[in-house]
């Protein structure tokens, strides 16, 4: 949108506005009206460039440079599709080796699966803070997404990638074995509750609007064009059999005791993508696990947008109580 503004809104309102005074100070020669136009102008303009400049995130970023190590890598998938990642760690706590900075003792980890059409920058609100606390946090532009290679239609293969990520991730000498966290929003909620829940390696997994079953999505009517008629169509067009059997419905376990501080939950109650009754309920029921580990949030759509602070705030809680994750 600020990139919008500053190449085409921005240019186009001084062009307007050149014109317009160039209007009133040679045709109509009213100097009170010329002046008067010239100052709000020059105010609506100066307005509208600061906000193409000026982005909470890069500034976010900026002020996070001198307390955030950043470690930039790339990984293979085995169709050699590949992928650019981040590994965010606190430098306060780091000390210098062969391989880069790196935590003297082993730490837990944070591992996010962004969702479709996002990249792997997105949820630096959430990694940065949990790096200051000591976590190693990670993000990856998954396939067909950000600076990724491979075609997003190829969607369905994100959840095998979820496993090359974690070899990768559990080979570092700071991850400590077996406490690692994986978080997936939308597309990366299935990632975290398939392939993830399954690998003895992840402690916890948090699922944000993530899907329980393909076929009973595609079972229900839509509106035409509308959000998710538009995600049923892709859905839809996959011929790939195993592929449409990655689904949270053929993964979780129905034990109460193996997901009870290894499934957590958070949707939104006004979720027209995947509603809650589809998805959430469902993933829950069969997940059985407490009600303070499955949040619906009231007035909330698929996104959770604007909702940073709270979900920072309710993960944080889950993350900090889970044995497994603890340093």
């Amino acid at each position: 949108m600020r990139l919008k503004i500053l190449l085409g809104i921005f240019p186009g309102f001084i062009i307007y506005s050149l014109l317009l005074l160039f209007w009133i100070f040679g045709e109509s020669g009213n100097l009170v009206m010329g002046i008067s136009y010239g100052i709000v102008s020059f105010i609506i303009g100066w307005i509208l460039f600061k906000v193409s400049i000026h982005s909470p995130q890069s500034h976010f970023e900026n002020i996070s440079k001198k307390t955030i190590h950043r470690e930039r890598l790339t990984i293979t998938f085995k169709d050699k599709v590949q992928a650019p990642g981040i590994i965010y760690r606190s430098k306060q706590e780091t000390i210098d080796t062969p391989h880069g900075p790196r935590y003297p003792n082993p730490r837990p980890t944070i591992i996010i699966f962004h969702g479709f059409w996002a990249k792997k920058e997105i949820n630096e609100k959430f990694l940065i803070p949990w790096a200051h606390m000591g976590y190693i946090t990670v993000a990856f532009d998954m396939r067909g997404h950000g600076t990724a290679g491979g075609q997003k239609s190829e969607w369905f293969k994100l959840y095998d990638d979820s496993i090359h990520i974690l070899d990768y991730i559990s080979n570092l000498d700071d991850v400590k074995r077996g406490s690692i966290c994986c978080i997936g929003k939308s597309m990366g909620g299935t990632s975290v509750l398939t392939k993830c829940y399954q690998d003895e390696r992840v402690g916890m997994v948090i699922a944000i609007s993530a899907l329980h079953d393909i076929g009973a999505l595609l079972s229900e009517q839509t509106s035409i064009f509308s959000s998710r008629w538009f995600i049923n169509r892709k859905m839809s067009k996959i011929r790939n059999e195993k592929a449409l059997e990655i689904v949270p419905r053929n993964y979780i376990k129905k034990d109460a005791q193996y997901n009870k501080n290894r499934v957590y939950l958070i949707h939104g109650k006004k979720d027209n993508i995947f509603p809650p009754s589809l998805t959430f309920e469902l993933n829950k029921k069969q997940a059985r696990i407490p009600d303070k580990h499955a949040i619906l949030l009231e007035d909330c759509g698929h996104s959770l947008e604007d909702q940073e602070l709270l979900l920072v705030g309710i993960m944080t809680k889950w993350i900090v109580e889970n044995k497994k994750m603890q340093f």
